[in-house]
């Protein structure tokens, strides 16, 4: 929990932003939904979650460990209040959290595991050669989408404004 909590207030922090603990307690709530590992309710009771005023003890650890910064206007206790873990599903629903879909990341597995799929069977049945090669290329390419993700945004903005 306490990996969450700061890699979900460092990801925003690189913004140069100012989170207070309403964006950050809503920034902690998201990266546990995005992480698929069942319901937030039953993430947070599993870690001993009680309240939201946990994130508050957690974060203060983590400006005492140096690992986030605090800054003057910045108290602890204002952690306290914003959920209860029994009611996160209120909160989720409240502050509009719901899963970052990333769709060029479910193309790539897609394309990974189809052909992973078809290269497999192209040795375990008689699926003619030329379709293994097809699966073979199909895997390589959603491979590369992956691997390259951000050289191909790159690239691809590059192109759009072109145009």
């Amino acid at each position: 929990m306490v990996g969450h909590i700061h890699q979900a207030i460092a990801k925003e922090r690189k913004n140069k932003i100012h989170i207070n603990s309403k964006n950050a307690t809503s920034f902690i709530i998201l990266d546990l939904i995005n992480n698929d590992n069942g319901d937030v309710e039953d993430i947070l009771k599993f870690n001993g979650i009680k309240s939201s005023d946990d994130f508050g003890t957690v974060v203060r650890r983590l400006c005492e460990e140096g690992a986030l910064i605090k800054e003057d206007n910045d108290h602890y206790e204002e952690f306290n209040g914003h959920f209860k873990t029994e009611s996160i599903n209120d909160f989720i629903k409240l502050h509009k959290l719901k899963k970052d879909r990333d769709w060029y990341k479910n193309i790539s597995y897609s394309l990974y595991i189809v052909g992973f799929i078809i290269v497999i069977s192209s040795y375990i049945t008689s699926v003619p050669n030329k379709t293994g090669w097809i699966g073979w290329a199909l895997g390589m390419l959603g491979w590369l989408l992956l691997t390259y993700k951000n050289k191909i945004v790159v690239a691809f903005n590059k192109v759009l404004k072109i145009k």
